[in-house]
């Protein structure tokens, strides 16, 4: 059943992005989309919390040296595409241009309200991922006899396939976000360090907005 609930996690996320969406000019109505992240998540994932709680640890799982290499490589690319330009956008005006141009009101953060309500988005979203893809979903896939490998691939691809609403290069950029998030979790024997990663990387939103906001004061 959790599994199953797991595979229809895309189309639960596309109906919960577009309602928000379609709530550009409601702040009331965005509000209530945020609402409707925290009681869909949080149902989906406290079944799996009582049920089991083996999934907040698993035993360190070594990888060959051909794929730590690989994982790392990704880490690196995900530190110059993402976490650099997050650092350098204060100083970067043809940067600052292209994420103003990108930046979609409709679904961020705009107002004071909503930027307090997106860090429990944040939390919720990254604590409950993390629970249900890392310690669940690839956990699962170990049990039915599927090496570590395989697990985190096949896991990570379930997870980027859930994020088709931003496009292919939103799917391949949340691959490789799965990769990274399964890859701490099997080194790192816990749920801990991916679920601290992932908050801070979909919290990055507000930073965006205030920064963006204070830029067209300026």
């Amino acid at each position: 059943m959790v599994v199953l609930i797991l595979l229809i996690m895309p189309i639960i996320n596309v109906i919960m992005v577009k309602r928000i969406k379609s709530s550009s000019y409601n702040d009331q109505a965005k509000e209530r989309g945020y609402l409707l992240i925290y009681a869909v998540y949080w149902l989906l994932t406290l079944p799996i919390v009582l049920i089991d709680q083996t999934h907040y640890k698993t035993t360190i799982m070594p990888f060959n040296t051909l794929w730590d290499v690989i994982i790392w490589l990704l880490i690196a690319y995900t530190i110059v595409t993402v976490v650099l330009p997050f650092i350098l956008l204060p100083f970067v005006k043809m940067l600052r241009e292209k994420v103003a141009e990108n930046y979609d009101s409709k679904l961020y953060p705009v107002t004071g309200r909503q930027q307090l309500m997106f860090i429990g988005v944040a939390v919720t979203v990254g604590i409950c991922e993390e629970i249900m893809f890392r310690g669940f979903l690839q956990n699962y896939a170990v049990s039915l006899g599927l090496s570590d490998l395989w697990a985190l691939v096949i896991t990570s691809v379930i997870f980027g396939a859930g994020h088709f609403m931003q496009g292919l290069s939103g799917v391949i950029s949340s691959t490789i976000f799965g990769l990274i998030m399964g890859y701490l979790y099997f080194t790192t024997g816990g749920l801990l360090v991916p679920i601290i990663i992932h908050i801070l990387y979909d919290a990055k939103a507000i930073y965006i907005t205030r920064f963006l906001q204070n830029s067209r004061l300026e």
